[in-house]
């Protein structure tokens, strides 16, 4: 079955430029996304959740375990509104 949509100029020169970048045709590239789509594994920013994953792996990675900790009066609803509580 052939299907066509109507897309405007910027969208279109989008999906040739990420299709190539691929080395797919544009073709291919649209039924690969459709695809990825049906399963959920693409994001709306094109990352897929193992990529998201790892990313988020990597930044806690970067983040320091030396970190002090707060008493709990420190972080007491008194000790934070005081007397307007």
């Amino acid at each position: 079955m052939l299907s066509m949509i109507e897309v405007g100029q910027e969208l279109a020169s989008k999906i040739q430029a990420r299709a190539r970048a691929r080395g797919l045709s544009v073709n291919v590239y649209l039924r690969e996304l459709v695809d990825q789509k049906d399963i959920g594994c693409e994001s709306s920013d094109g990352i897929s959740s193992q990529e998201r994953v790892r990313l988020l792996r990597e930044w806690a990675l970067g983040h320091s375990t030396n970190t002090l900790f707060l008493s709990e009066g420190a972080i007491s609803r008194e000790s934070i509104y005081g007397e307007r509580g």
